[in-house]
């Protein structure tokens, strides 16, 4: 909070992880270290609405604690990610990685990106999440000599600013408070000509979005066990729709609703412009339930276009590398001047 350095104290070890113990900065503020996880979090500083945030993806990862791990799931999204922010194949990102010292996985959930840069970089992971799946990501990880787990709070970074040579916030900022805020803010821990890759959602058709609205308006204030079988019976008609296996024509534009004519496949014209009712068919269920609960549960869920994410990196001085725009959402990886 007041950019201290640490004192630290172990008092269990393993090797040389420290596994429980303290740290402790000079104004007193003291944060433990536990299970392997530095716990760099003040709870009485988060808001309400953070605190649902915190819980909704907990909650998730708790329920497929090895998403991404998989062969399935973890060659498409390593793939998925590869392609969105313009490394092409592994080599490319191993190319790209290979002078970077210190990089920060801002977000990473299960640790799937963490452990993805630990093992194709030899610089230092940082990385951090706000929610107890850390536990679940030191597990997957935290073998690695290279990548550091700690749970923490992506806007208050308990870093120097200019201190990363790569940040990754995938899938991250948009369900904070203010995306745009957030992106600033971690723009500001770039060393000089190093890059920042993100990634936010963008906004849909006009009756999606006020689907969205409309049902996000409810299952936010809702239990976890409600919006959770919500988001169950959402999945079972997506894979309903997707099983019928059939195609229609839209016959003209209709700009108004943001739909263009061409032939839609039932389920994904049904997902993309009315409610998202993710199916796929590589995945299990439970995932399939959790990337629409993923939608419908969270507190923040901001949609952006890509005129006002040119516009932010505009403002912070970047140089846009990469700019990817796809239904779902804008990848961007973009540099911060050398100088």
């Amino acid at each position: 909070m007041d950019k201290e350095p640490f004192e630290i104290q172990a008092s269990s070890v393993d090797g040389q992880e420290i596994l429980e113990g303290t740290l402790t900065c000079r104004s007193g503020h003291l944060y433990p270290i536990l299970r392997g996880v530095p716990r760099l979090l003040r709870p009485d500083l988060l808001t309400s609405a953070v605190q649902q945030i915190q819980e909704s993806f907990g909650h998730k990862w708790l329920r497929i604690p090895n998403f991404g791990y998989d062969e399935t799931s973890r060659r498409m999204y390593v793939n998925w990610y590869l392609e969105r922010y313009g490394f092409g194949n592994l080599d490319g990102l191993r190319n790209f990685l290979a002078d970077k010292r210190t990089i920060l996985d801002a977000g990473t959930g299960l640790g799937r990106d963490a452990r993805l840069y630990g093992e194709n970089a030899p610089g230092q992971v940082f990385a951090l999440d706000i929610s107890d799946s850390i536990d679940q990501a030191f597990r997957h990880a935290g073998h690695l000599p290279n990548v550091h787990l700690l749970q923490a709070d992506l806007t208050a970074l308990p870093f120097r600013e200019s201190f990363f040579d790569y940040i990754a916030c995938d899938q991250v900022i948009h369900h904070t408070p203010n995306t745009e805020a957030s992106f600033r803010y971690l723009t500001r821990y770039l060393s000089p000509g190093s890059q920042i890759a993100f990634y936010v959602y963008k906004i849909k058709t006009p009756i999606r979005e006020f689907c969205d609205d409309f049902l996000r308006g409810y299952y936010t204030e809702a239990s976890e066990e409600e919006c959770y079988a919500f988001s169950r019976a959402m999945t079972l008609l997506g894979k309903s729709l997707s099983d019928l296996k059939t195609q229609f024509d839209v016959p003209e534009d209709l700009p108004l609703l943001g739909i263009k004519a061409g032939r839609y496949d039932i389920q994904r014209f049904l997902y993309w412009n009315v409610f998202k009712c993710y199916w796929n068919y590589d995945l299990d269920f439970e995932t399939n339930v959790m990337t629409n609960f993923d939608w419908y549960r969270p507190k923040y869920a901001h949609r952006h276009t890509p005129e006002e994410v040119h516009q932010w990196c505009r403002s912070a001085g970047l140089e846009i590398i990469n700019f990817n725009v796809i239904e779902s959402g804008i990848s961007v990886r973009a540099q911060k001047p050398k100088d």
